[in-house]
């Protein structure tokens, strides 16, 4: 029996295209990233204090959703937390630096 050998893929290679993945992408400027954070962190906030009320007033039957919703809310909180944290730390690295 013949094994084939797993044969290592090149650097920014992805399935099989001999092109690296960074052609034609382009980043957000960071105050865009963190714009967009605060926002999704708003709606689903919203999302989750509206399905909170729903469902102590027993307007909801689907307990699914809820949890959806609010695991949605917990990963937005962590996601911009994360965010503020790492660019207050940059910040400070780069105030601490010697001209």
């Amino acid at each position: 029996m013949y094994i084939v050998p797993i044969t290592p893929m090149k650097f920014g290679a992805f399935m099989g295209d001999e092109e690296p993945i960074k052609q034609g992408v382009q980043s957000a400027p960071f105050a865009d990233v963190l714009k967009n954070a605060v926002e999704n962190l708003k709606e689903t906030q919203i999302q989750s204090q509206q399905d909170n009320y729903d469902l102590a007033m027993g307007n909801t039957d689907n307990l699914a959703a809820i949890m959806i919703n609010s695991a949605k809310a917990d990963a937005a909180v962590t996601m911009t937390v994360q965010l503020t944290s790492r660019a207050v730390n940059a910040y400070k690295e780069i105030m601490q630096m010697q001209i």
